[in-house]
C-alpha cells in the first residue's frame, strides 16, 4: 500500500495545476494519514506474558491438598 501511495504522489506531480491535482493530494494525504495510523496500531505495546503460577498462588484453588506436592505439609 506503502509503495501505491508512492505512485500515486509521484503521478501527482505530473499533473497540470486543477482540480483533479487539488482532488489527487488530498488523497493523498488522507492515504497518509491512515498508512501512519495503521502503522502506529501494528506498533502498539503488547500484554506482558503472566508469571507461572507459584504454590502460594494456587493455595485458593486446591482445597485441603497441599500446592508443594503430597507429601508436604
Amino acid at each position: 500500500m506503502t509503495e501505491y501511495v508512492a505512485a500515486v504522489g509521484v503521478h501527482a506531480t505530473s499533473l497540470p495545476p486543477g482540480q483533479e491535482r487539488t482532488e489527487v493530494e488530498a488523497w493523498l494525504a488522507f492515504a497518509d494519514a491512515h498508512l501512519q495510523n495503521l502503522t502506529e496500531s501494528a506498533s502498539a505495546p503488547k500484554l506482558p506474558t503472566p508469571p507461572k503460577p507459584s504454590g502460594d498462588d494456587l493455595k485458593p484453588f486446591l482445597g485441603h491438598w497441599s500446592p508443594y506436592g503430597p507429601r508436604s505439609c
